[in-house]
């Protein structure tokens, strides 16, 4: 072969490869203009996972202060059903889960993907949310809870520039918290409180009936780029310190702070949840948004900062203060729920 032609089929295989790792890219981050995940893409279960990797300490910042410092959206998810399932760490797998609660994708199991959930009617107030959120079922000694609803707080984590926040990719899988532990977790990803504050606590207080109890789960904010779960669930994905994230995970995310209510109030309890005790609390995130309507509320609220979906700065500072747990005195009226957005 002559040394013209030589170089130019290296030229050709230089340009394939490019566009095969673009393509590649693109399946990755659930590209594509229309609203749900191309179907063209690999199921979701055979896409690449990431190899476990080192451990990441769970420490992440959480807003407490005043919402009105930062750009956020909210979506409030009513419960839908509870299953022994669980489509990231058991998927295909019926009935090999701990109990789990469920939000947000109406048809969530064992054998729900992404591109199903998108596809799905949704109990979200925004109808662009048709992410499934689930955590393990409470009990009350050997009486089930059923819980009331979920809210879904979206910002930039504290410290984050949100002009770097980009949406979540279709299809990542986030876990907040370690259903192995039997001792109280570090760091903050997993608390109680009672009401909407979120002053948390390793075991839940005793909450006064105006202001229920509530586990408070804040997911990872910074991921790798390129994997949407991996072998343990967490080494995609991690929390940014002091406003920035690893080289190892670049790309910075929303960060979602999940919020539950229980009709827990009170003395008398005797709790503990369904993947152990108290101190297993964890939390989990499926993401099947809407594409388009994901990038809209991120555009939207996150980087113009604008704190969308609350009624008024009063419950702003409520549902953000930081101090003690409520009292019966301190909670003399209900406390209101975010508002949606009009």
């Amino acid at each position: 072969m002559s040394t013209g032609r030589r170089r130019a089929l290296v030229a050709v295989l230089g340009v394939a490869a490019v566009i095969a790792v673009a393509v590649s890219a693109a399946v990755a981050l659930g590209g594509g203009s229309d609203d749900t995940a191309s179907q063209d893409a690999a199921p979701w279960t055979e896409r690449a996972i990431k190899p476990a990797g080192p451990e990441l300490p769970a420490a992440p910042e959480r807003w407490i202060g005043p919402q009105g410092r930062t750009g956020q959206f909210v979506a409030g998810c009513r419960y839908t059903h509870s299953g022994p399932n669980d489509p990231i760490v058991h998927f295909g797998m019926k009935g090999m889960s701990h109990q789990h609660d469920f939000y947000g994708a109406v048809g969530t199991d064992q054998d729900a993907t992404p591109e199903e959930m998108a596809a799905d009617d949704t109990t979200c107030d925004k109808q662009a949310d048709t992410a499934a959120y689930w955590h393990p079922a409470l009990y009350d000694g050997d009486d089930v809870v059923e819980p009331l609803d979920l809210h879904a707080y979206y910002r930039a984590a504290p410290g984050v520039d949100p002009q770097d926040v980009e949406p979540f990719p279709f299809g990542l899988a986030l876990i907040a918290g370690d259903q192995t532990a039997t001792t109280p977790q570090a760091g903050e990803a997993t608390g109680w409180t009672c009401g909407s504050r979120t002053h948390l606590s390793d075991d839940p207080p005793v909450c006064p009936a105006t202001a229920p109890l509530h586990l408070v789960l804040t997911f990872q904010d910074c991921w790798d780029g390129a994997y949407l779960d991996s072998e343990d669930h967490q080494s995609h994905a991690t929390y940014s310190r002091n406003g920035i994230c690893p080289a190892t995970h670049p790309v910075h995310i929303p960060q979602l702070t999940a919020s539950i209510r229980f009709p827990i109030w009170g003395e008398g309890h005797d709790l503990r949840l369904a993947s152990g005790n108290i101190y297993s609390a964890h939390g989990d995130f499926l993401n099947a948004w809407q594409p388009r309507g994901l990038q809209r509320e991120i555009d939207g609220c996150i980087k113009r900062g604008v704190v969308c979906d609350l009624a008024s700065n009063r419950e702003e500072e409520d549902l953000f203060a930081s101090g003690p747990l409520p009292t019966e005195e301190s909670e003399a009226e209900p406390q209101a729920e975010p508002q949606p957005a009009g």
